[in-house]
């Protein structure tokens, strides 16, 4: 799914650009969108080769993409807005970013799926080594539990974006093709699924290509449901953070002191491509209470903008990185989005008395302590409540 600002949630992250002039050289033309789908060119070429590499009938496939509706909205969506010079630009404020994801209803909502799917969640750990924790971080942060899956005909989406908005066109032409086959295989009407405008789809906003590629039949029942199978979407969770080198009882991020200079040197990007004792030895010094980890850890320094109050000027939160950090990255490559998802896991896990995914206190404080119910591990799922005083 795309996520705030422009991420793409499952696959890829998307280059953010703005400016109307660029969107509108990215757009098709008046012309090309008052003609039918099946009519245009580009359409009749996209067909003819998937039809020839992967056996769909063309005639169907012609159909079908007859059916779509040309979406503007999604293009105004794709397009952020301009930042200006000397304001926040809330893109890259954390802490902001993070307040999203981190509200009372969502914390109770995690903790009731957490013990409704424990059993479930416990055999992904077993089975692909993924603990439970960013399993239920990632579905709170995309979809809350189900709740927000999306309201877009994902046809409607794929086919707007493959043919019409054509910034990534090479990229959602495959993800329409691999819609097709879905759909044709399991003969589900065109229209019927929906998603996000990007055409993610489910409890964990799997792009058609991550569904054909980590998706699991967890509950056993002979098909592949990440719309209304809490089972099978732990388990395509566990499969694909697994497949992109989870590792097991690792955190993702780890509190320590780190320079401006360090930060320069070990950060950027979205791999994991240093030694945790690399770092040490050039003077990153863990903070305390974070316990020891392997030397060869991979490793690498990652930041988190935010905003002082009363301040326009941004300034910069550094934190160690692990290749679980890099794992939820390759799910959507924003440092905000593994950040949220650390975060919230860990807060969750704290409710359900488990394990969570920081080592050290929160990456900033939250406006709200949690108080945790000593007996909640115990409590029936729909006991659970998250008790928040304000911080003084």
């Amino acid at each position: 799914m795309f996520r705030r600002p422009l991420l793409l949630a499952g696959v890829v992250s998307l280059s953010v650009f703005s400016g109307l002039a660029l969107a509108q050289s990215m757009s098709s033309t008046s012309a090309e969108k008052a003609m039918r789908y099946s009519e245009r060119p580009d359409v009749k070429k996209f067909i003819a080769d998937v039809s020839r590499r992967r056996g769909l009938d063309s005639e169907w496939m012609a159909e079908v993409l007859d059916q779509a509706t040309y979406q503007p909205k999604i293009e105004r969506l794709m397009t952020p807005k301009k930042f200006k010079p000397g304001t926040r630009d809330s893109r890259r404020d954390w802490e902001k970013y993070r307040a999203i994801f981190l509200g009372r209803d969502r914390l109770n909502l995690g903790a009731r799926f957490w013990k409704e799917n424990r059993a479930t969640l416990e055999r992904a750990k077993k089975e692909f080594g993924v603990d439970p924790a960013v399993i239920v971080g990632i579905i709170g942060v995309e979809t809350r539990y189900g709740e927000n899956t999306g309201s877009w005909k994902v046809l409607d989406s794929l086919v707007t974006l493959s043919f019409d908005y054509k910034r990534r066109a090479d990229f959602f032409k495959k993800e329409l093709e691999e819609y097709l086959v879905f759909i044709n295989n399991n003969q589900f009407k065109p229209r019927e699924i929906l998603g996000s405008y990007a055409g993610a789809v489910g409890l964990p906003q799997f792009m058609p290509s991550s569904i054909k590629r980590f998706g699991v039949d967890f509950d056993g029942d002979g098909k592949i449901d990440i719309n209304n199978s809490a089972a099978d979407t732990i388990g395509s969770i566990a499969n694909y953070l697994s497949k992109h080198g989870w590792i097991e009882g690792a955190p993702m991020v780890m509190q320590a002191d780190i320079s401006e200079e360090n930060a320069k040197r070990f950060g950027g990007g979205t791999t994991a491509k240093y030694r945790w004792q690399t770092l040490q030895n050039n003077g990153v010094k863990p903070a305390a209470g974070v316990k020891a980890e392997p030397s060869d850890l991979p490793v690498f320094i990652v930041d988190f903008p935010f905003y002082p109050a009363g301040s326009n000027d941004s300034k910069k939160l550094y934190r160690v990185g692990t290749k679980n950090f890099t794992s939820v990255l390759r799910y959507n490559s924003s440092y905000f989005y593994a950040g949220a998802v650390a975060e919230l896991g860990t807060a969750i896990a704290a409710l359900v008395g488990e394990t969570g995914l920081i080592d050290g206190t929160p990456i900033l404080p939250s406006k709200y302590d949690i108080e945790l119910d000593p007996t909640g591990k115990g409590l029936k799922p729909d006991q659970i409540q998250v008790k928040v005083t304000p911080v003084s």
